[in-house]
């Protein structure tokens, strides 16, 4: 039987559980997409520090509960209180980065199990990810440009390490949502499957990596994680400023009351 990870406080978002040498972090808010609140980003290092303290693991798979999201990003409703001074978004910013990193740090491969909507933040937490696997109506969208919301550079990277420049540029720029199709052509996944065979395509994936040398995998993912940025110390200040103009504008504040309102923003540029 599966192990699962004690909750702390109202939420059980996100969850952990433990099966033999396989951990799986399940996105736990089906009602909203599996949309994160800034509860659950906090909690992701913790729970990634759990599977590092347990040596039977061998992989995790990271997916969404309820089988109809994977993540829809961040809890943009949260936004207005907790996330609307300059300081505030670079404390949220932080916290994202610090979720990001605790998968892209874990010793054992990650597997992202996408099924359904892959949204802005929850796009970021698949790309933290080793492997990114998706069932074929997923979809795919970076809606930052709709928000007025700059991504932290640190995203930024996990992204450009998946696609080229100028397709970054292109989700970036369009905020479209691309189908799971074109999101393998561009290298934004690693594989596409039908629906009905994710679990068998996951199970056996999670089998062929457990059966082989822990300490390899290990050694591989630093190493392979180390040369694929070996710049990655460069200094991020003039983004990390163009970040929290962003965030002080006016165009974030419509851009967010614009998505909860359910309606076309109008930005200004201010």
């Amino acid at each position: 039987m599966p192990t699962v990870s004690p909750q702390t406080g109202v939420s059980a978002n996100p969850l952990l559980s433990v099966n033999g040498p396989v951990a799986e972090l399940l996105i736990n808010a089906p009602d909203r997409k599996n949309a994160l609140p800034l509860a659950a980003w906090q909690r992701i290092p913790d729970l990634m520090e759990t599977i590092r303290k347990n040596p039977a693991v061998r992989v995790c798979i990271v997916r969404g509960a309820g089988g109809e999201s994977f993540c829809a990003g961040a809890d943009i409703s949260e936004f207005e209180a907790i996330r609307s001074t300059p300081e505030a978004a670079r404390r949220y910013d932080d916290i994202n980065v610090a979720a990001f990193q605790s998968l892209k740090a874990l010793p054992v491969p990650v597997i992202a199990a996408i099924n359904g909507p892959c949204l802005g933040g929850g796009l970021g937490l698949a790309l933290a990810c080793d492997i990114r696997i998706a069932a074929r109506p997923s979809v795919f969208s970076i809606p930052a440009a709709r928000l007025g919301l700059a991504y932290p550079p640190e995203a930024l990277a996990d992204l450009l390490e998946a696609v080229s420049v100028s397709d970054a540029k292109h989700l970036l720029f369009t905020a479209e949502r691309i189908p799971a199709e074109k999101a393998l052509a561009i290298g934004l996944i690693d594989e596409v499957v039908e629906d009905a065979g994710l679990d068998s395509r996951l199970t056996a994936l999670c089998e062929r990596i457990a059966a082989n040398a822990p300490l390899l995998l290990k050694a591989a993912k630093h190493a392979l994680n180390q040369l694929a940025w070996p710049t990655q110390a460069a200094d991020l200040s003039d983004a990390q400023t163009n970040a929290r103009i962003c965030v002080d504008s006016e165009d974030y504040r419509e851009g967010c009351k614009a998505f909860l309102e359910k309606r076309t923003p109008l930005f200004k540029g201010l």
